[in-house]
């Protein structure tokens, strides 16, 4: 540059008259535009750069930032979804374990009722085997008492056909008639008390037989 300036001072003077002052000075300062680059504009340059840094970095913060926060606002509503869905979660658990505890309640009584129900039927049951077993009882008594009226009326009629024999017999003393018909008498007055006798007993066998066929009936029904 310091070249270029005294070589334009000292020029001829055809050459200074032809250009001016002010045309000196415009000649001689534009090589200084032509001149590759400055320390100011590389300053400017740099504070440009470090702008476009910072301003690159805030962005960037500043999206970060905002992604950080649309990640919370978004998880602190699911987080909050999540512990209304827990609470009643857990509500439907309380309420199925009180429902399960009702039914097992329920049964319990159920089965308290049933044992109740079984223990009376054992004691009406055992009542009833009772009555039978003294229904039993009282037809096999009344059984032996038929049997021992039947033997007294046999005795009886026995007697009476004994007693009708001597009375026969005593009559026909009495009266005088022979021997063969007193026994013919006697004989006939025999027979028709064994008929009554037999008649008698008769009567008594199909009494008792009767008797029996009732007791072995209520056995059966008392089984059932």
């Amino acid at each position: 540059m310091d070249r270029v300036m005294v070589r334009v001072s000292s020029g001829k003077g055809s050459v200074s008259s032809r250009f001016s002052p002010a045309r000196s000075y415009s000649v001689s300062a534009a090589p200084q535009q032509s001149s590759p680059f400055s320390f100011q504009g590389f300053m400017y340059l740099l504070l440009a750069l470090c702008g476009v840094f910072l301003v690159a970095h805030f962005v960037f913060t500043a999206s970060e930032s905002s992604r950080a926060l649309r990640s919370t606002l978004r998880s602190v509503p699911a987080e909050a979804i999540l512990h209304a869905q827990l609470v009643d979660k857990e509500k439907e658990i309380e309420k199925l374990r009180w429902e399960i505890e009702q039914i097992r309640k329920g049964v319990t009584m159920k089965d308290t009722s049933i044992n109740k129900q079984e223990d009376v039927i054992m004691e009406l049951k055992s009542k009833a085997q009772v009555e039978h077993e003294a229904k039993t009882k009282a037809e096999l008594a009344l059984t032996e008492r038929a049997g021992a009226l039947s033997e007294c009326m046999a005795q009886k009629m026995a007697l009476a056909g004994e007693v009708a024999q001597c009375h026969f017999d005593l009559k026909s003393f009495l009266s005088g008639e022979n021997h063969g018909a007193m026994s013919r008498s006697s004989a006939a007055a025999l027979g028709q008390m064994n008929k009554l006798s037999r008649e008698q007993e008769i009567r008594s066998g199909e009494e008792q037989e009767q008797a029996a066929a009732g007791g072995l009936g209520g056995g059966g029904f008392g089984a059932a």
